[in-house]
């Protein structure tokens, strides 16, 4: 039977896109009516989170060489192995900005290239994976929903941070003890408000991305008549130009007609004059 978890696994892996309105699709198609509603309110990842979600389905072989990387990080701080943790950090620093680049391009093939500010965001979780255990199982997880910071080696506030169940090794604030495990789940409401929020936001989103389409289309096409007028222009003019041209050449014509005419005339007078001359040879040759 698919549980949240699956469901949740699913729909962080669609475009940032499509992620609300598959989210919606799902629960609405759901008979378990609790189960659509913890669907239901599953929040929208952040930009950053998306692309650490993608990189999970992509670049899944790249991302668990970072984390394994982390652990060992975090077991030479705890051996206090100096020399060691000089040698991994340096192999941190070009994984991660080679990861954070990498990513970057993904997100760009899906549709969505990073910002700065996402990218930082990336490179910040990425480093807090690394130096949390908790933080890197809620990267693996590929259901991120916000960025992550670390601050130092210390365990980072995982509150919110992935869609669907998550254990990060510890209970979860909140958890029902083990006699409860088969206790109904309470509403949340501020999570119903959340997913609220984040349609609203989306539907927003949307409303000023086709305004903005449609007023790019507008000027386009201002432009595009603009120049189809001064096309039109430039055509009446060119006939103005020709009709001119013709006038002279009707002129020339004229002219010319006039002129072959008086040829003709002449050529005439010429032949009658031609046949007198004759005449008068022939005559007095007799």
């Amino acid at each position: 039977m698919t549980d949240l978890a699956d469901i949740a696994s699913e729909l962080y892996a669609q475009t940032l896109d499509a992620f609300t309105a598959a989210r919606n699709e799902r629960a609405k198609n759901l008979d378990d009516k609790a189960l659509a509603k913890d669907v239901r309110a599953l929040r929208k990842p952040s930009a950053s989170a998306w692309v650490l979600n993608m990189m999970t389905v992509y670049r899944g072989d790249h991302l668990r060489e970072a984390l394994t990387l982390g652990a060992a990080m975090r077991e030479a701080q705890e051996q206090l192995d100096r020399s060691e943790l000089k040698k991994l950090g340096a192999q941190r620093q070009q994984l991660v900005s080679a990861l954070v680049k990498d990513g970057a391009a993904l997100a760009g093939e899906l549709g969505h290239p990073p910002s700065p500010a996402t990218a930082l965001e990336v490179e910040q979780t990425l480093k807090a994976a690394m130096a949390d255990a908790g933080t890197a199982a809620a990267v693996s997880t590929g259901r991120l929903v916000r960025a992550l910071e670390a601050s130092g080696w210390e365990a980072v506030d995982l509150s919110g941070a992935v869609g669907g169940p998550f254990d990060s090794g510890a209970p979860a604030a909140g958890s029902p003890a083990d006699g409860d495990s088969d206790a109904e789940p309470e509403a949340d409401p501020a999570a119903e408000a959340r997913a609220d929020l984040d349609d609203a936001e989306d539907r927003s989103e949307e409303t000023a991305a086709a305004l903005k389409r449609a007023q790019e289309r507008v000027e386009q096409l201002d432009r595009d008549r603009e120049s189809l007028a001064q096309q039109v222009k430039d055509l009446r003019k060119r006939i103005r130009a020709l009709e001119q041209e013709i006038d002279i050449i009707d002129d020339d014509a004229d002219d010319a007609a006039r002129e072959r005419t008086e040829a003709e005339r002449t050529a005439k007078e010429a032949a009658r004059e031609v046949v007198r001359a004759r005449k008068a040879v022939e005559k007095l040759t007799r």
